[in-house]
């Protein structure tokens, strides 16, 4: 990175231990040295994911609405999923689309990259835009409940306006959508 406001962290390592590893995080506890001060810090390693934004030919996003417990209610997000091992972020993104809503992209363009927890996890999000889609079918791991929502652009960007979308993913994909790519100020 050649901006000059970042730079790697110069504390040394004094210990480390997994707290909690399950099937999709671990949690590791860490000391670190900065000097002869102590720091301490919990890490929830959840690995890479991708986003899609998939637009129609005739100007529809693409959405998924899916329960998510944490919150505790069914929510309305851009498809997106978790990279394998050994897989690319643009393999993901292309997979998660398909698996997810039933539609395969013929064309997919790198966005952006973003760390939305970086107080606490290492999770980096990459951001797709695929347009030129094909309808196919959906291929829902067991644990996924999703309905497949097309909606027109306009009133997507409306949800934006009243605050009806609640994901950073979602939020940072459509705002860099019709920041940069649209060209939408």
């Amino acid at each position: 990175m050649s901006n000059p406001y970042y730079k790697d962290i110069e504390y040394k390592e004094k210990s480390r231990k997994v707290a909690y590893c399950g099937k999709r995080i671990k949690v590791e506890e860490i000391e670190y040295l900065n000097g002869d001060q102590i720091i301490y810090r919990e890490h929830v390693k959840a690995g890479p994911a991708s986003v899609i934004i998939p637009i129609t030919k005739d100007n529809k996003i693409i959405m998924i609405q899916e329960p998510r417990t944490p919150i505790g209610k069914v929510i309305l997000a851009l498809p997106a999923g978790m990279i394998e091992e050994g897989e690319l972020s643009r393999e993901a993104a292309i997979r998660e689309l398909e698996e997810e809503t039933g539609y395969l992209a013929k064309h997919i363009q790198f966005l952006r990259e973003y760390y939305p927890c970086v107080g606490y996890s290492d999770e980096k999000i990459s951001i797709y835009l695929a347009t030129d889609l094909e309808k196919t079918q959906q291929h829902l791991d067991e644990t996924e409940n999703i309905n497949v929502i097309e909606l027109p652009l306009e009133e997507v960007v409306e949800m934006l306006d009243k605050n009806e979308l609640f994901t950073a993913s979602t939020i940072i994909g459509l705002l860099h959508y019709l920041r940069y790519v649209k060209g939408n100020n």
